[in-house]
């Protein structure tokens, strides 16, 4: 056979292998329900059988045994591992890093991960970080007025919920005050968001202290595939206007950019009779740059500023009668950080990066005077490679420096001392080792820690990982998690509001200098499946074991001349607590059609912890989350979301079930026209109670209407 025969028979083989998978790959995720986005690709050639070819005799009989070799072997073709899953199952091949810091996907994950991908944010029609976390199944969100949120994994929520790690890109955001997160200051230009990855359960093994409930890892876009501008302004019966700008180019050296700003004004919520005072602007700017200085390294650089306000209603304690007073006032917020990335990649199998980044974060009540300010700086090595095969190991270190001011207020809320700094040391080490070549997997590793409040502490996590076709995995692990003694656990002193039956004794909340860190053992099991291209499905269970959790321990009353003299009934932070907790996640994917997708969850959740510990009855037994996703036309889209919550006696919080609807007009590819209305099935609804410990007043939550432009050009 001629060169020239040989290669075309051979483009011949390999166009049909490539229409084969082609014409097979429909993008269901098993755990992403993407918003409705017509892909289209041809392949193929128009080829005319009966069509003269110039072949030499003597080459026919070849040439004919290599077509028959396409007849038999094309479904080989696509065999290869990488890009037949791709094929067979697109819903398990989903990009993640979260589960082991280095990339896997969703079907080779030993762990419950949920993806939430740039276009069901769009999709989804929220304007917030929370409300776009409300579809991922075993996430509880609880909105508890116009700025705050209540935002916890599996369990324990509530407006200090500290068992959840938060990231964005890298950046640890929770505060070492509470060991929380502050959702008022946690914003981003959604259009910037690649995705975001949430890990049901403890990510401790690889993340540290705080990753114990769960780890949330937001994700943005890398500089190069934001080039051009993109703007977007809108306004609402909530929403008095919100506005955002983003533009990324190329330099002359090869070096890509991105800045943006964003600003927004958020109108007050409701109380029953008044309203409640806690309307919320924000604004805030940031960049981006990504630099690749040869096919082996890649340089990040990025940062963003921030400042506002946030208003809020509490009743506080006041020694004078009737002993509690209405603060009506507003937090003055502001913010900076920057992030600098380097990594190395030896070869396929060794990869190495170091990061560092400072964050300095600012809030001041004016009324209550309190506040915190804080510098935090952050250095981070890890490196991954391949041994003997059959191991891929992975083993960093860290350090975190983080140092406040704590602006008291006196009679209220105190820090002793005023100024504290903290150091952290963690290291860890993980191991994958492949039983049988992709089929079985066995991965196991600890994260070591040491800071001033606890001299070691030891993380370990075993996970099993089976994979019996492309179409399916099965997993379980058992893991143990720590989260860390924070300033509010060691130093604090708090003066809450009297009760009914003694108005004239405060009850004194009180740190504790010998608090330790509070530990948890967790077993996991799950599977996921797409068993046809339409449809996939995932589920998880989960039994997590608490000991020497926060609690309180009640100690005689006593009077105190002051200033102020007044009664006080001390509650020392013991770690008496401890408690169990259980429950399963169910999530589904069913396209209808090419143009209609359909999307379900469902959490059940059962908490059993003792009374005295902190956060006990702020997550509900039951969730529930269905979006239906339709493209009406080629240039528009209608979301219906709807989702219910459980009730929460112990917050004397009704049930409550809700529905968001969106619709989206696109008359070119350049901008689109959306509507929005949220929370349609009741004029208002509440979510959480009142914050028994500090007296923030939780808010209704009212029915609202925005229209938002978008531009890209």
């Amino acid at each position: 056979m001629t060169p020239s025969l040989r290669m075309w028979a051979l483009t011949v083989f390999a166009a049909a292998g490539n229409l084969a998978m082609a014409q097979e790959l429909v993008p269901v995720d098993v755990v992403s329900p993407p918003g409705i986005q017509k892909e289209t690709g041809q392949a193929g050639s128009d080829l005319d059988a009966d069509a003269d070819l110039d072949i030499p005799d003597g080459d026919e009989d070849e040439l004919d045994s290599l077509l028959d070799l396409v007849d038999d072997d094309v479904s080989k073709l696509s065999s290869v591992n990488v890009s037949r899953q791709a094929t067979m199952a697109p819903a398990l091949n989903t990009e993640v890093t979260t589960v082991s810091r280095q990339k896997s996907t969703i079907g080779r994950s030993p762990a419950a991960v949920f993806v939430i991908s740039n276009e069901m944010i769009r999709h989804s029609g929220a304007r917030t970080i929370p409300d776009v976390l409300r579809m991922a199944p075993g996430v509880q969100v609880s909105q508890i007025d116009a700025s705050e949120w209540a935002v916890s994994i599996r369990g324990s929520n509530g407006r200090f919920a500290n068992k959840l790690l938060v990231q964005i890109d890298g950046r640890t955001v929770y505060t070492p005050l509470f060991g929380g997160t502050f959702w008022d200051v946690q914003d981003l230009l959604f259009e910037d968001i690649e995705r975001i990855e949430v890990v049901r359960g403890p990510g401790a093994a690889v993340w540290g202290a705080n990753a114990v409930n769960g780890v949330i890892n937001i994700i943005t876009k890398n500089a190069k595939d934001t080039h051009g501008t993109f703007v977007e302004a809108g306004a609402g019966t909530e929403q008095n206007g919100f506005t955002s700008a983003r533009h990324g180019w190329r330099t002359a050296n090869g070096v890509d950019m991105r800045v943006y700003g964003k600003w927004f004004d958020r109108d007050e919520a409701t109380l029953p009779d008044s309203d409640a005072h806690d309307d919320w602007r924000m604004a805030r700017g940031g960049f981006r740059a990504d630099w690749k200085p040869d096919h082996t390294s890649h340089l990040t650089f990025q940062g963003d500023a921030y400042g506002g306000e946030s208003g809020r209603e509490s009743l506080v304690p006041t020694p004078a009668p009737v002993y509690t007073r209405t603060v009506i006032e507003d937090t003055d917020l502001s913010g900076f950080n920057g992030l600098l990335r380097y990594s190395q990649t030896l070869n396929d199998d060794n990869e190495w990066s170091i990061q560092a980044y400072f964050d300095h974060t600012y809030r001041q009540f004016q009324q209550l005077k309190f506040g915190e300010k804080r510098d935090s700086v952050d250095i981070d090595f890890q490196h991954q490679f391949k041994a003997f095969d059959d191991h891929s190991f992975v083993w960093g270190a860290s350090y975190r420096n983080s140092r406040d001011h704590i602006y008291d207020s006196p009679f209220f809320l105190t820090f002793d001392p005023d100024d504290r700094t903290v150091d952290q040391l963690n290291y860890f080490v993980q191991d994958e080792i492949t039983l049988i070549d992709d089929a079985l997997y066995f991965t196991t590793g600890a994260k070591f820690t040491h800071s001033d409040y606890t001299p070691f502490e030891f993380q370990p996590t075993a996970r099993i990982l089976w994979t019996p076709n492309e179409r399916q995995s099965i997993w379980a692990s058992y893991s143990r998690a720590v989260r860390s003694p924070t300033r509010v656990g060691i130093d604090v002193s708090l003066t809450m509001l009297p009760g009914p039956s003694a108005p004239t004794a405060f009850p004194l909340f009180l740190g504790n200098r010998k608090f330790a860190s509070e530990n948890m053992d967790a077993w996991e099991i799950g599977m996921r499946a797409q068993p046809t291209q339409a449809f996939s499905w995932d589920a998880a269970a989960f039994y997590f074991d608490y000991d020497d959790l926060q609690a309180v321990s009640v100690g005689a009353p006593y009077f105190s001349l002051g200033p102020p003299a007044a009664v006080y009934v001390p509650l020392t932070i013991t770690n008496s607590g401890q408690g169990r907790s259980y429950g399963f996640e169910l999530g589904a994917n069913y396209a209808l059609s090419e143009d209609w997708r359909l999307y379900g969850a469902y959490t059940f959740l059962r908490e059993q912890l003792t009374t005295a510990s902190t956060n006990v009855g702020g997550s509900p037994d039951n969730q529930i989350y269905l979006q239906s996703s339709f493209n009406l036309t080629r240039h528009t889209d209608l979301d219906v979301m709807w989702r219910y919550s459980d009730s929460l006696p112990l917050q004397s919080t009704p049930s409550y079930n809700t529905m968001d609807v969106r619709y989206a007009w696109r008359p070119s590819r350049d901008w689109e026209v959306a509507l929005v209305g949220r929370n349609l099935l009741q004029p208002d609804h509440k979510e959480v109670g009142n914050d028994g410990f500090t007296g923030n007043v939780s808010t209704n939550i009212q029915r609202e209407f925005y229209a938002a432009i978008s531009l890209w050009y």
